[in-house]
């Protein structure tokens, strides 16, 4: 202290010295003198050079600060490291993983753990320790029972005083109890004689007990008298805060420049990215709040609230021009309070900043403040703030001409009260009573980003594009992009490019997000070797928009630096939740939902026992290194000279894409300095295998490479839905059944729409992610869907989410209610551990509520089954096991185990204390869960290429491994049969080549006959409309022979583009079975193509007066028209002899109706007659012969239907039932055209050839696959007369076939008889018929205007539409025929194609004009007559002529001859090489 004040002194001396002009002490030798008195005394003192900036002053003070002099802030988002593989080796060469190492956990460690409860209640152990030390444990309250209500004074006597009474009560007991004390005393003291001194000191004792005793009664009354007016205060009167006033008035002057600054930033954050395209900027100009604080004008207590509730009500005020209690100084140097926006319009050099003024605020209201408190710190876990009534606000905003010659908008009528009712609605909601507005001190104060995060946000940074150093003369920039929240400290950072104003960077960086009204910046900085790196400018992008659509592609935005632009940044921003567990009524949180994919907080706590033999000294100085599939994430302190270190930084949080793959590592070191830190020990874990062993409370693991030592490691997980992102699997677990799902339809539902209906679907949602839809029924409230969806389940645990929405084709689809499905109700687990079929399909009819709330709102009508998967032996995860199971040996074998014996007979208790904590118990004792209370395992099962046929249903799981792109920005999409949605999406293909490692998986219903296909597509239609301009390439083929191929093994596919593109993709595939017996309904022999031959008709009734009728067929499938005939003059015998072909997507439930109509002109048409044809008695490939007798007065109608089974995509309803058009309606041919077909075996030649073809087709299988039972006759022709009699005035037909038929059940079947044909399914034509050379002449054309230049145009009709094959020359037609001469061409087809003309009239310069078209099918009966066709007003007349192809026979005949081959299967020897193969990544 002397010497401080002696060296405050002498600088004081110096300092004068200095100024006195008579002495030699110079300034300069004053200020030497000061810096090193102030020095000696301890201080600090810095020497500035008068010239420099502040920015350069400020960096050499904090240039000399101590370390951890400023505490840091701790930021509410983290970097992740991932654990995707970058294809760099392992830094550390690391034990195999193992938790054989982990230490067995003791008893007592055990029931501590087992005894802990939640909400921060502690065990009955642990409370013991804190009464023991503190007295008690923390608690709410005074630990006894609540106060009663109306408690007085009386409440608080004894039980003497409440025996006596009212005229006996007092203290006067003492009194008495004193006097008999004295006399007594006094008799005995006489009687042991005792003299008169004893007597005095008697005395004595009973004055000083008396006065002691009244002074002690006196104060307890008073201070309980004062108590009980107080607390009836608290509850009536408030109270002043004139202390908390004094101490702002103080304070202000300190914090409202940096309140303010603060504000300032914020706010400009937000501005810059909220400006107006027609705005150059909005930025604040000024934020004063003026130089008089706030003041609490008064305070009232509630103390009969909630022993962790504090509730108070503050009036608080803001009036910074009230100056009646300021004095005169105060008042001239008084501050007002204005906030200054300025508006630049215009861009650029031509641009204006208007300053928009609003000042002279102020603010008052009545606040209502209730803090919740909590046991563990910081023991207040959130704020509620509301305002118990409107507040008063008064303000003068001055828009247009700024300070001087500014107009106060208030004064217009009613603009005032217009802006207060709108900042009164707008902060209404929020935190007007009985709203209140939260602030958790808790999750901010906590500093762990896991603890409260809300999911991650992954950061695709593509490049940036025209980079502009503010500095002209420093050249191109090496420009890297850092990556932060609010422009605060740095979370991720891009590598550096060289001398590239348009760097590539192609990188993602992950982030843990707490919430969502941050903004994420992007600063690109110039890199350089020797200054400071230069900043380019500032890229923003508000998350808040994450909150409507989680992942934003493709966003362009704007590099900002001083207000003008200096470049654009190319990003993706892409959000992903953590998934939590519902809240159910009873407050209870469920686990959250199974996921392979979060975020783990890895954590090293601390180490003991380390090897201190490596230390010459005995002591080590240890820090440790944590690892990430062997790559270094964090490094901890370093501890100095200790055997036992205890680490307080010792987390880092990683981004998990494959939890059962991922591995985690921890290696310590010995600091050395200047030699390297040789290594003390190390260890490596599954990331899986260690949340097991977290469960089972076992935290402390042997470490291996060391004699000794042992490091405590804890692991925390939040399950995060990763899905889109490459180099991740998606979260993928393995599936232990599929939920069936069968959407039957929905009733009354809500209309949302303002014109018209909802278009509306039913969306299957797993943990938040979508897994599955319908079709949409457009403009329907009361769609019937009769789909059948199958969802993969994980866990009991899990819940469906089965949401009905409105289709929109702009903006996202709106909600018309869900509903909810708990795993639980229908997956069981038998005594041997198998789950169980649940094959109960019970129709449920659920209310829609929207966020499961509320009143419902329209019914969903559905069933539910589930069917468990088969457990099958993976030999990735065998061989896997195995390594772990030798490590485990080896580990054990070397000593890195823990001893199954008390060697070193340690014993544990597990306290609260991580320091106390030892984690051994040497006895062998387990967790109590041995294998003796262990479930059963079932037997797995060991799945060969060669079993797949024995298994018709079941999962597929593909493992996409890589691809290398003919295209960039594309996905992989795959598709299974009839699924008009892909079972699964990838990530997209940002570059040519790319890392993909995701899993997904796909429900197979029929192995045998199913077929796959893989597409790359450009973006993912969420409405199923595969467009031909976004799919750039497309691979199909059967889905058996692929999984043989690609089963376990990766396999590189190949997808050839129109252009001649080829892409690589690289795949993997598994298989499990799953125990279910398909329904006939959703086999492939219940959904097909069906041909309808319309032969004739008889004895119709007469509905004209001529007593003949107009007769004419419609055809109706489930209540659409399908198919119109053409009219038949004056008959009631007519032959129509035309066909039509429509897909069936169930025969069961198909409603399939004929009627027949008398067509009159210009008069509505007469019913005739119909009746209902029933497509259950239909054999696939079979053609059935239907005699139906009408239910109008008289008539049968004759009809041939032949079905042929394929699988039928449904479209969405309302506009048309399927997708594309139906087949277009042709003739039947014969060698005489026009002539009635009476039979079957009539029918033309491309009929029965076709039919044959397809039979062969079915029937040529293997020897080893003809004995399943399928009894067919192997015939070259439709077999049989299958004609069906039935009374003429019946209605429909019974269904049964005739004598001597042996008709098969349609639905009783081992395998189906679509999986007995490949080529029925696989190719583009409809028909199998004979193939050959067709030649056309094109002779005249008649009938058309004449003055019409005829052209004609020729187009064969196939299953992809119609294709122009011909277009004669253009003729003029002066009379109305045109003849051609030499016009003839040749085409190779099959002799059942069809063909369509058209006429039209050829302008040289504009379009055509159609006249008229028509259908024909080509000659093949070799006659070579001309044959007139109709079209339009005129005919067209051509010659055909069709020559089949020698080789028809031994190809028809030959079932090796049909293109079987699958996209996979391998090709010629020739072509062996093409195949590439690629091994499964390590």
């Amino acid at each position: 202290m002397l010497h401080s004040q002696a060296a405050e002194l002498k600088q004081q001396g110096a300092a004068e010295a200095s100024r006195d002009p008579n002495s030699h002490v110079t300034a300069d030798d004053a200020e030497k003198t000061m810096i090193e008195e102030t020095r000696k005394a301890g201080g600090h003192a810095y020497i500035f050079n008068p010239d420099a900036s502040p920015e350069e002053k400020a960096a050499q003070a904090r240039s000399n600060l101590p370390p951890g002099f400023h505490h840091e802030k701790k930021h509410a988002a983290a970097s992740l490291a991932t654990d995707m593989n970058d294809g760099t080796p392992d830094q550390y060469d690391l034990p195999p993983p193992s938790k054989g190492g982990a230490l067995p956990v003791s008893p007592t460690s055990s029931t501590a753990a087992g005894g802990e409860k939640v909400n921060g209640h502690l065990s009955r152990d642990e409370n013991a320790r804190w009464v023991e030390r503190v007295g008690w444990a923390p608690r709410f309250g005074n630990g006894g029972d609540d106060d009663a209500e109306g408690e007085t004074l009386m409440d608080h006597q004894t039980w003497v005083e409440s025996k006596l009474e009212d005229k006996f009560y007092g203290d006067w007991y003492h009194n008495t109890a004193v006097i008999i004390f004295a006399c007594l005393s006094s008799w005995f003291i006489a009687v042991l004689g005792g003299g008169l001194a004893w007597i005095f000191i008697i005395m004595a004792i009973c004055g000083t007990y008396y006065r002691t005793s009244i002074r002690r009664v006196r104060r307890n009354f008073r201070d309980d008298v004062n108590r009980e007016m107080a607390k009836n205060k608290l509850e009536t009167d408030v109270e002043s805060l004139e202390w908390i006033n004094g101490f702002m008035v103080k304070f202000w002057p300190i914090y409202e420049p940096v309140l303010c600054e603060t504000i300032m930033n914020s706010v400009d954050q937000v501005l810059s990215t909220a400006t107006p395209a027609f705005l150059d900027s909005l930025r604040l100009k000024a934020f004063i709040l003026g130089t008089k604080p706030p003041r609490l004008e008064h305070v009232k207590t509630y103390p009969k609230a909630d022993d962790d509730v504090v509730l108070m009500d503050w009036k608080f005020s803001f009036t910074p021009n009230d100056v009646a209690d300021f004095t005169a100084r105060q008042i001239k140097n008084k501050i007002n309070p204005k906030v200054v926006l300025e508006v630049r319009v215009g861009k650029a050099m031509i641009s204006k900043g208007l300053d928009v003024i609003v000042e002279d605020m102020a603010f008052s209201g009545l606040m209502r403040v209730k803090v919740k408190l909590q046991i563990p710190f910081p023991h207040v876990e959130r704020v509620e703030i509301s305002f118990l009534e409107r507040p008063e606000i008064d303000y003068v905003c001055k828009p247009l001409g700024g300070e001087m010659f500014g107009f106060d908008i208030g004064f217009l009528p009613g603009l005032q009260s217009f802006i207060l009712e709108q900042i009164h609605g707008n902060i209404g909601p929020i935190m007007y009573a009985p709203n209140v507005f939260p602030i958790e001190v808790a999750k901010m104060l906590s500093g762990d980003a896991v603890d409260q995060a809300i999911g991650v946000v992954a950061v695709t940074i593509h490049g940036a594009h025209g980079l502009r150093n503010p500095d002209k003369f420093s050249g191109s920039p090496d420009p890297y992009a850092v990556v932060s929240l609010n422009s605060r400290e740095p979370l991720a950072k891009t590598k550096t490019i060289k001398e590239n104003p348009n760097p590539r960077w192609n990188e993602t960086k992950y982030i843990i997000l707490t919430s969502l009204q941050d903004s994420l910046t992007l600063q690109l900085y110039d890199f350089n070797d020797f200054r400071k790196d230069k900043e380019l400018g500032t890229a923003t992008f508000a998350l808040e928009q994450l909150e409507k659509d989680a992942t934003h592609e493709n966003q362009q935005l704007e590099v900002m630096a001083n207000g003008k632009a200096r470049g654009v940044v190319q990003t993706d921003v892409r959000f992903f939740p953590v998934l939590e567990g519902r809240k159910v009524e009873d407050g209870t949180v469920e686990a959250p939902p199974e996921s392979n994919t979060g975020i783990a907080k890895f954590t090293v706590e601390q180490a003991k026992d380390l090897d201190g033999t490596k230390s010459l000294v005995g002591q080590l100085n240890p820090y440790g290194v944590l690892l990430l599939n062997g790559k270094e994430i964090h490094t901890t302190r370093k501890s100095k000279r200790t055997n036992n270190p205890i680490w307080d930084n010792g987390s880092k949080e990683v981004l998990i894409t494959d939890r059962k793959a991922a591995r985690l590592g921890l290696v310590i070191k010995d600091d050395r300095g200047l030699v390297t830190d040789p290594e003390i020990g190390k260890w490596q874990i599954k990331a899986d295998e260690m949340l097991q062993m977290m469960s089972k409370g076992q935290e402390w693991y042997r470490l291996a490479g060391a004699e000794t030592g042992r490091a405590k490691l804890t692991l925390q997980w939040k399950p995060v839905a990763l899905t889109g992102v490459a180099g991740g699997s998606g979260g993928y677990v393995t599936p232990i059944g599929v939920m069936r799902l069968h959407f039957q339809n929905a009733r009354s539902l809500r209309n949302v729409e303002t014109m018209g209906k909802s278009d509306a679907y039913v969306r299957v949602l797993l943990s938040g992610i979508e897994k599955g839809r319908t079709v949409t029924f457009q403009n329907n409230l009361n769609p019937d869907w009769d789909e059948i969806l199958y969802v993969p389940m994980h866990s009991t645990r899990e819940k469906l989410t089965l949401e009905v929405m409105d289709e929109e084709n702009l903006g996202k689809d709106r909600s018309l209610g869900s509903v909810e499905v708990a795993a639980a109700d229908y997956i069981s687990q038998g005594e041997n551990g198998e789950y169980l079929v649940h094959g109960e399909r019970r129709l449920r009819s659920d209310g829609l509520r929207m966020g499961g709330k509320g009143t419902p709102k329209g019914t969903l009508n559905y069933t539910v089954a589930f069917y468990p998967t088969m457990d099958v032996v993976d030999p990735e995860e065998e061989a896997e096991e195995k390594a772990t199971d030798d490590a485990d040996k080896q580990a054990e074998t070397n000593g890195d185990v823990a001893p199954k014996d008390a060697a070193n007979g340690l014993s544990i208790t597990k306290t609260e204390s991580n320091v106390d904590k030892d984690p051994m118990q040497m006895d062998g004792t387990t967790d109590g869960q041995g294998l003796s209370n262990a479930t059963p395992s079932p037997p797995k099962l060991r799945l060969t290429a060669g079993d797949l046929v024995k298994y018709e249903s079941g999962l597929i799981i593909f493992k996409l491994i890589e691809g290398d792109f003919s295209h960039h920005n594309c996905q992989v999409e795959v598709v299974i049969d009839d699924m008009r949605f892909p079972s699964y999406v990838s990530s997209k293909a940002k570059s040519r080549h790319v890392q993909f490692n995701e899993t997904g998986d796909t429900f197979v219903r029929e192995l045998d006959v199913s077929r796959i296909t893989l597409r790359l597509r450009e973006k993912s239609d969420k409405k199923g409309d595969e467009k031909q301009d976004e799919t750039i390439a497309k691979l199909t083929g059967n889905t058996l022979e692929t999984l043989k191929q690609c089963l376990y093994k990766p396999t590189t596919l190949a997808l050839k583009d129109p252009e001649g593109g080829v892409t690589k993709i690289t795949v993997m595939l598994k298989y499990l079975p799953v125990k279910m017996h398909l329904d006939p309904s959703e086999s492939i022999n219940n959904s097909g193509t069906m041909r309808v031959d319309v032969l004739d008709a008889a004895d119709l009734p007469a509905a004209d007066r001529n007593d003949y009728s107009d007769p004419y067929c419609k055809f109706e499938l489930n209540g659409k028209e399908v198919f119109k005939t053409d009219k038949q003059k004056k008959t009631l015998h007519p032959a129509w002899n035309e066909f039509f072909e429509v897909p069936v997507p169930s025969r069961i439930a198909a409603k399939f109706k004929v009627s027949i109509w008398d067509w009159d002109f210009g008069d509505k048409a007469d019913f005739l007659g119909g009746s209902d044809i029933d497509l259950t008695l239909l054999e696939p490939l079979r053609a059935r012969e239907y005699r139906l007798g009408l239910s109008g007065k008289s008539g049968i109608i004759r009809l041939r239907v032949t079905f042929r089974p394929d699988y039928v995509t449904r479209s969405r309803q309302g506009s048309s039932t399927f997708q594309g058009t139906f087949a277009t309606p042709g003739k039947i041919v014969t060698g005489v055209a026009g002539a009635p077909i009476k039979g079957v075996g009539m029918v033309g030649g491309g009929m029965v050839k076709g039919a044959s073809f397809i039979k062969s087709g079915f029937r040529g299988k293997k020897k080893s696959e003809e004995t399943n039972g399928d009894a067919t006759p192997e015939t070259g022709s439709i077999t049989g007369n299958e004609t069906l009699d039935v009374a003429k005035r019946g209605a429909a037909i019974d269904g049964s076939p005739t004598a001597g038929l042996t008709a098969t059940p349609p639905h009783q079947r081992t395998r189906s008889f679509g999986a007995q044909s490949l080529a029925s399914i696989g190719g583009g034509k409809g028909s199998g018929a004979d193939s050959g050379v067709a030649t056309f002449t094109i002779v005249s054309a008649s009938g058309y205007p004449p003055s019409s230049n005829i052209r004609v145009h020729v187009k064969q009709i196939g299953s992809k539409g119609a294709k122009e094959v011909h277009k004669s020359k253009a003729i003029k037609a002066p009379s109305g025929l045109v003849q051609w001469e030499h016009e003839s061409f040749k085409l190779t087809c099959t002799a059942d194609t069809q063909f369509q003309v058209q006429v039209k009239d050829h302008s040289t310069f504009g379009s055509d004009d159609d006249l008229g078209e028509g259908l024909f099918f080509v000659d093949d009966a070799g006659s070579g007559e001309d044959k007139t066709i109709k079209a339009g007003s005129g005919s067209v007349k051509l010659r055909s002529n069709f020559t089949a192809s020698e080789t028809n026979g031994s190809s028809r005949d030959s079932p090796k001859s049909v293109n079987r081959r699958s996209f996979l299967s391998k090709k010629e020897p020739r072509d062996r090489g093409d195949r590439e193969r690629s091994a499964t990544p390590a």
